[in-house]
């Protein structure tokens, strides 16, 4: 009994996790509610309840290392362009999930993204310089995917499919200077994803695997950001659980205090293309990321649950003068109904 209580409370209060909308060293990676895969960044194959919902929010900070002025003068120097430097990228989303069927949840995500400490690179008949822009913050788009259960019998198997509308915004400007598109909040394109997640439940732990394609489209002044395929694999364990129920005499009501602990690790792979702008590719950009993570979870009975993450990377392979990625952390709360 107290068994099946906590599976069913681990698909429903944990769904304060996983990401759709990957990192990228212009981008943060957003978490995004979808329910039962105890992990941070990975899709599970589990899905919620028929009308069970999910409302969280996430906080994130991607930390770059910083390219000196000096690194990026030279590289102009040497016939580079679209050069800049991040020094981090703060985003707060608002996480939404409903379980339209037993097999089939939607989620939502709107983010608000803060860029922190924009220097970007700029020639003048034959002189280079690098001008600071202070920060980049504004609403950014909104991404909704569907995750439906296709097989769940030895193991779970869910497709995924989604889109990204263009809610974002893509006239932030320094000093009248509209910035380029890959610094804006938002896109201006709709864009679409594809993919498909694995579950393997046992009775204390849980492994989670999937993929997914972003496809982007022309955004703003004729703008296209590359395309970005994400690999992720988790490894989620159920450290303790502990269930209380206590009787009010007065009301004869029961108050069920249960709640249970999970820590988990995480690996998490991320190829990003080349942009495009104005039918130019931009050589500067583009990458392959892969990340080691770790973090616990703590999931209530009456549905509160909460989250945080650490992630370090392992492998970096960034296109050009880029700046690499030192860590990135995240923090969520959420309210499971």
């Amino acid at each position: 009994m107290q068994k099946k209580l906590f599976k069913k409370l681990q698909i429903l209060s944990l769904a304060a996790s996983a990401a759709i909308t990957p990192l990228w060293a212009c981008n943060s990676s957003h978490v995004l509610g979808m329910g039962g895969s105890s992990a941070a960044y990975t899709l599970s194959a589990n899905t919620m309840q028929k009308g069970n919902y999910y409302i969280g929010v996430n906080a994130e900070r991607v930390q770059n290392n910083t390219l000196s002025d000096q690194t990026i003068i030279s590289a102009m120097q040497n016939g580079s362009s679209h050069l800049h430097n991040i020094d981090a990228i703060d985003s707060y989303s608002l996480s939404l999930s409903y379980g339209l069927t037993d097999r089939l949840t939607l989620s939502m995500q709107l983010p608000y993204v803060s860029r922190i400490n924009i220097r970007a690179g700029e020639a003048d008949n034959g002189l280079y310089a690098v001008h600071p822009h202070g920060n980049a913050q504004g609403i950014g788009d909104i991404s909704t995917i569907l995750q439906y259960k296709v097989y769940d019998k030895e193991f779970k198997v869910a497709l995924l499919a989604g889109i990204k509308a263009p809610t974002g915004k893509t006239d932030i400007a320094d000093a009248g200077e509209v910035l380029e598109a890959d610094l804006q909040a938002g896109s201006g394109s709709w864009d679409f994803f594809a993919g498909v997640a694995l579950t393997k439940d046992f009775d204390t732990f849980s492994l989670h695997a999937n993929i997914l394609y972003k496809k982007n489209t022309k955004g703003v002044d004729e703008s296209q950001l590359g395309d970005i395929f994400t690999y992720n694999a988790a490894f989620s364990y159920k450290l303790f659980a502990h269930q209380h129920n206590q009787k009010f005499c007065r009301a004869d009501e029961k108050e069920d205090f249960g709640y249970f602990v999970s820590l988990f690790a995480e690996i998490n792979g991320e190829k990003a293309y080349k942009d495009d702008f104005g039918g130019e590719t931009a050589y500067n950009t583009g990458h392959h990321v892969v990340f080691a993570t770790v973090g616990t979870q703590v999931a209530m009975h009456s549905g509160y649950s909460f989250f945080i993450t650490l992630s370090k990377p392992f492998y970096q392979n960034f296109n050009g003068i880029q700046n690499d990625i030192n860590y990135k952390s995240s923090i969520g709360f959420g309210k499971s109904f």
